[in-house]
């Protein structure tokens, strides 16, 4: 089985609901040890550029040990339907000289506004730079090409490279010369384009490059093993979609979230910024609760982060572990 995968078993009526929580970018040995668990199975280091994205795949049945088509995904979540072709994201990113090499930095720290979005997109896809393709832009940096006729690419996610190198995320394969050849002339465009100078002109890191990762076609999914699915993240919200579950905004706490899953089984996606003790007081606290209480008939946290990828199944804890472990959080 596939590290990251669990084994969904059917949910009987009048049961108790059952929970799932995915966590991505949490190291899972501090979490392990605030919560007094063991992972049951164990972590996995990261191996390919695409690894912590695996386990998220998993949830959803799809069980291979390959690149996963990350774009056609999030492509599902962004438009709401997946895309009819060949997808890759081409998101606006900076490259920054440092030594004799170049670092990536992303723009999440300072984003593109709408209106330069707009005006970088429509510079670049109406250039005619890279033939063959649709150009889409889902928000200011996620951005989209589609092609009817496949290219034969290895990319790598942009927040893969080691130390943001760029050496590192170059693409691969045999029509990656002719891809590197047009997105050199895209980034020769964006260099003095009108939003870059003004945004250089405020101290603000310039979309100065495109950076071409997460290529396939949509893949084909089993129907979801969770009847709701609560998530902001385009790659939870894509794969539901792709299984066939609308996902919903993420409620504010997990009391609101055990007030809305009545029965079967929920999945749980929190955002990569969730502090470890927002984490504890809105989500584990009531969540281990309900857990002890017999409100929720199992509870999985599937963690992913940059040491590895765990899964911990959340155990009742009878009253004197109650006690005990609430006298310990109030010290």
């Amino acid at each position: 089985m596939l590290a990251g995968a669990w084994p969904f078993l059917a949910h009987s009526p009048g049961m108790p609901p059952r929970l799932t929580i995915h966590l991505s970018q949490v190291d899972a040995a501090p979490l392990a040890a605030e919560l007094g668990l063991d992972p049951s199975l164990p972590g996995v280091p990261t191996r390919e550029p695409f690894t912590a994205y695996l386990p998220a795949f998993a949830l959803f049945g799809w069980s291979r040990d390959a690149a996963p088509p990350l774009a056609a995904v999030t492509y599902a979540h962004d438009f709401g339907t997946p895309p009819p072709a060949w997808c890759a994201r081409l998101d606006p990113v900076c490259l920054q000289p440092a030594g004799a090499s170049l670092r990536l930095l992303s723009l999440d720290a300072a984003p593109l506004t709408p209106t330069q979005a707009r005006a970088l997109f429509e510079q670049v896809s109406s250039a005619g730079i890279i033939q063959g393709v649709s150009w889409h832009m889902a928000t200011p940096l996620r951005w989209y090409v589609l092609a009817n006729e496949a290219p034969t690419l290895e990319t790598s996610p942009p927040d893969s490279l080691p130390g943001g190198r760029v050496a590192d995320g170059q693409p691969g394969g045999p029509d990656a010369p002719r891809w590197q050849a047009w997105l050199n002339e895209l980034q020769m465009l964006l260099f003095d384009a009108s939003p870059n100078l003004t945004r250089e002109a405020l101290d603000q890191a310039p979309a100065n490059a495109l950076w071409l990762w997460g290529n396939g076609v949509a893949p084909t999914l089993e129907p979801s093993p969770f009847n709701r699915v609560w998530t902001e993240q385009p790659l939870i919200g894509g794969l539901s979609r792709l299984a066939g579950v609308t996902p919903e905004p993420v409620p504010a706490s997990g009391t609101q979230l055990l007030d809305a899953l009545a029965t079967g089984h929920g999945l749980l996606d929190l955002a990569v910024n969730t502090t470890a003790d927002d984490l504890h007081e809105r989500w584990l606290l009531p969540l281990r609760r309900a857990l002890d209480g017999k409100q929720l008939a199992s509870l999985h946290l599937h963690v992913t982060g940059p040491a590895g990828n765990a899964v911990f199944d959340v155990q009742r804890r009878g009253l004197l572990s109650r006690v005990l472990y609430g006298t310990w959080r109030t010290r």
